[in-house]
């Protein structure tokens, strides 16, 4: 059930079996996992049900690097957090992700994606999505002709699953769930402010959240676990560190370090020679209640060739005048965000016949979402940065309503973090051009494509996915937590966010959480399983 702490007249205390910090795509699925195996839970959500502001107060952080606009923009304090925005794009990382990487300095994971497949197709039916592949073999099976290359020796066309708009926002995914449970305690308006650590055992006791009048939570657990986001779980460990004069984490050189995101940045400009043959190659493909969106991503072998991390490229358009399909889109969102019907937005959808009816030919044909036509065509690389001890959350002087240190975020793009767009540059050139697909459109590169013209490769923008600063690793000197997420400095406190991925690769995180979304969401099954068990052994 949702309680409110915002409305309680007098403090609250609680024992539990775990206590899950953070309402979002990672606190909900845990905590329904962990509602599988009959294991009381307790869940606390600094935001309240709904985030209709695109910002947050208590998100505010101090800058002092590059603008990192993922602190803002790309987190949101709610039931569901960032799933009430999120794209909802599933893709799992490849097994090489795992690999060390000599050639560019990045250690291999502790743990191998083997131990994170196994709930795939768990996860794919919470969100009713197909259980086809990912890789070049869905294409192969798509009934409808396709000009997509296969095969290529430099590139390797991946197919990313989006669920539904209706079923994207986790919050109204579980609601039933939350709603009726009894073993399962769901706080909004309470943000975790404090730690009670038994300093003999290493083991924190209880967990202290607090509402803006200064009503105060107090959770006691066997098991806690932090899934606030990559920013806000790094935040409080450096709080709970700071409590206790920053002895627990001394030795570890990892804390805050090696913060990283996804760059993202327009490559090329493509001017059509033929706008459907376009649509046919990039448009969304339908499979079952699924939508499949392509992407070209270097292939492992060419990024050794060429000592390169991960990226991909995508095809996106933009209509140059207002359609049907601008309408649908915001009828859609709206829907995610809140769960409710928007009639105003229906009846502009509705209001755009020739459109619908064109794109509901175009789908029937083709099975295929309809791009609008006239519209702008364009080349968006997503590339992986490098994980550097130099880029870092801290705490600033400033504080926050709590009285609490803000984060202070140091993010900084490198020459070498731009070199990787040169390099897709001219890899995808030569793709584009052996694959005779400059007969449906020619690429206008914005992206220099010499190797004495790094300066003038834009230096992009993160896409809300950070990672790192709480790294998964084998010790307690160059890692927070170990391969099942637990921290080596508190023996009962577990980290499920992106913070533990040690590198970023190119796909989406949050799928691989449980390991970003995807795998965080792979390994955030993985976790409740491992914590059910030692409940039960205990």
């Amino acid at each position: 059930m949702i309680r409110d702490l915002a409305s309680e007249e007098r403090d609250v205390f609680l024992a539990t079996d775990v206590l899950v910090v953070g309402g979002g795509i990672a606190g909900l699925l845990l905590a329904a996992k962990l509602r599988d195996h009959k294991c009381q839970t307790v869940v606390i959500e600094s935001g309240g049900r709904e985030q209709r502001e695109e910002t947050h107060p208590l998100n505010r952080v101090i800058q002092l690097g590059n603008p990192y606009r993922g602190a803002m923009h790309g987190r949101f304090r709610c039931l569901g957090g960032t799933s009430t925005r999120w794209g909802g794009a599933l893709i799992p990382f490849l097994s090489e992700d795992f690999f060390a990487r000599s050639y560019l300095g990045v250690p291999a994971w502790p743990v191998e994606i083997d131990a994170a497949l196994p709930y795939l197709s768990e996860v794919e039916a919470l969100f009713g999505v197909d259980h086809g592949s990912y890789q070049e073999a869905f294409i192969k099976s798509f009934k409808h002709p396709t000009s997509v290359p296969t095969e290529d020796e430099d590139f390797i066309a991946r197919f990313a699953k989006w669920p539904a708009f209706t079923r994207r926002n986790v919050a109204n995914l579980l609601k039933g769930r939350i709603n009726s449970d009894r073993g399962l305690d769901v706080w909004i308006n309470a943000t975790a402010s404090s730690f009670d650590l038994d300093r003999e055992t290493g083991r924190l006791r209880s967990i202290t959240a607090r509402y803006s009048n200064n009503r105060m939570l107090t959770i006691g657990a066997k098991y806690i676990i932090l899934c606030a986001g990559a920013i806000e779980t790094t935040r409080l460990l450096l709080l709970m560190d700071a409590q206790y004069d920053n002895r627990l984490f001394e030795n570890c050189q990892a804390l805050g370090r090696y913060f990283y995101d996804h760059i993202s940045t327009p490559a090329a400009s493509i001017h059509a020679r033929d706008a459907r043959m376009l649509n046919r190659l990039a448009g969304v493909r339908f499979s079952q209640s699924t939508t499949r969106s392509l992407r070209f991503e270097l292939r492992p072998a060419a990024q050794r060739r060429e000592s390169a991390p991960s990226a991909f490229g995508h095809i996106s358009f933009e209509s140059k005048v207002p359609s049907g399909f601008d309408a649908l889109r915001e009828f859609l969102r709206a829907l995610q965000r809140s769960g409710r019907f928007d009639r105003k937005i229906a009846m502009r959808v509705v209001g755009d016949l020739p459109y619908m009816s064109k794109a509901a030919t175009w789908r029937f044909i083709h099975n295929q979402l309809y791009w609008p036509i006239p519209a702008d065509y364009a080349l968006h690389v997503v590339a992986e940065q490098l994980p550097r001890y130099e880029n870092r959350i801290s705490l600033a002087s400033e504080k926050d309503l709590f009285g609490l240190p803000l984060a202070a975020i140091d993010w900084r793009v490198s020459s070498n973090d731009t070199r990787i767009f040169r390099i897709y540059r001219q890899n995808f050139e030569r793709f584009w051009a052996k694959h005779k697909l400059n007969a449906i459109g020619d690429l206008e590169w914005l992206i220099s494509g010499d190797s004495e013209g790094t300066e003038v490769i834009p230096l992009g923008s993160d896409v809300y996915h950070p990672g790192g600063s709480t790294r998964m690793g084998s010790d307690s000197r160059s890692a927070v937590v170990n391969s099942d997420l637990k921290t080596f400095s508190v023996q009962n406190l577990w980290i499920s966010s992106t913070s533990v991925f040690p590198s970023g690769a190119s796909a989406n995180p949050t799928l691989m959480l449980m390991f970003p979304t995807l795998m965080l969401m792979l390994f955030t099954r993985r976790l409740a399983d491992h914590l059910a068990h030692n409940l039960r052994s205990k």
